[in-house]
């Protein structure tokens, strides 16, 4: 008993009490920087997706769809039976019990809904939102003018509020629904981000990834000068986005396709891709009746993507471009975009 009163008596002293506290804050310390090495470390490590595709992806030169057939109607049906082919094949083979049930896709999608026609799309941002949203209210008769943004009336066309979620089961289950999604290549989407909400580089907003690009930079020890940012810092950011938040956390213009519209889990009839926004929309609205729908409303003609929106990437680090890629892997293998000549070389370098 003495004894152990004296190592009682001893815990209470000063030095004692000053050698525990620096123990502690040294296991803190550790504590903190394992846990960050760990997450880098879990980052770094191949996703079971990645593991099973990309050697055979790049062995077998799949870049993609490749040339799609000039048949409207066959495209999109090409595009219908690649996305059930892909999705069957992540089903089958990573077996992990990743799988989101179909309402629970429904209900974190960003879905728009016109009752009269049955319609259901999902919306991906810098990916022909804003077009669609015009599109859906042009159903309602109701006319947003030349405006770039659809947001007046956006309550009239979220499926959220216009079904309810406790109805949602029963559109998700009518055979009558006809489901959209729109989406675009993700490499086009970054530089469309970066021009849009960077002004090229000239500034940004004040949203979460104009923080995240202050800290790359004070982390480089340069000075953030009028919002200025370069590519390069954007896709810094949008990396760190995805670290810290996880795609389905990441700012609604830079989440994935597949994450923003769950197409394992939801039943589209239809994949508009941008570059051939006109032309797929066309062939639809004549397929569905949709009268009023202007398939050359706030659209560039069709194969308008930049020719040189690769000229963004030259420079960029080979180690930052599979972190891109990674990002987006689903994206691509499920859609089929095709894997520009310097995202292969990075690649195959991993």
């Amino acid at each position: 008993m003495e004894s152990l009163g004296w190592r009682c008596n001893c815990c209470h002293s000063p030095f004692a009490r000053s050698l525990l506290l620096r123990i502690r804050k040294k296991s803190f310390l550790l504590l903190v920087c394992g846990g960050f090495l760990l997450i880098r470390l879990w980052l770094s490590v191949p996703s079971g997706f990645r593991k099973r595709y990309l050697e055979d992806w790049l062995n077998e030169g799949d870049e993609g769809f490749g040339e799609e057939s000039h048949d409207v109607t066959q495209r999109l049906l090409d595009r219908k039976e690649n996305l059930l082919r892909k999705c069957s094949e992540i089903e089958d083979k990573l077996e992990d019990g990743r799988a989101e049930s179909p309402f629970n896709s429904m209900a974190r999608a960003a879905l728009l809904y016109n009752v009269e026609h049955k319609l259901m799309v999902c919306v991906v941002g810098k990916a022909g939102a804003s077009t669609w949203r015009r599109h859906m209210l042009a159903l309602l008769g109701i006319d947003e003018g030349h405006r770039p943004r659809a947001v007046k009336n956006t309550d009239l066309i979220d499926a959220k509020r216009v079904i309810g979620l406790r109805d949602m089961k029963d559109v998700l289950e009518n055979p009558h629904t006809t489901w959209i999604m729109n989406t675009r290549h993700p490499l086009e989407r970054l530089v469309s981000s970066y021009r849009g909400k960077f002004v090229d580089g000239k500034g940004g907003k004040e949203d979460r990834l104009n923080e995240y690009v202050k800290w790359a930079k004070v982390e480089r020890d340069k000075a953030y000068v009028n919002g200025s940012v370069t590519f390069l810092e954007f896709l810094e950011a949008v990396i760190l986005d995805n670290e810290r938040n996880g795609r389905a956390g990441m700012v609604s213009y830079l989440q994935p396709s597949a994450t923003t519209c769950s197409p394992c889990a939801l039943p589209y009839d239809y994949i508009i891709r941008t570059d051939t926004f006109a032309e797929d929309l066309a062939c639809i609205a004549t397929n569905l009746q949709l009268e009023g729908i202007d398939p050359e409303l706030n659209h560039k003609s069709d194969g308008s993507r930049s020719a040189t929106f690769g000229d963004y990437y030259e420079g960029i680090p080979h180690e930052m471009l599979r972190e891109i890629f990674f990002l987006y892997e689903e994206d691509f293998f499920l859609f089929g975009f095709d894997l520009p000549p310097f995202l292969l070389e990075a690649l195959r370098e991993w």
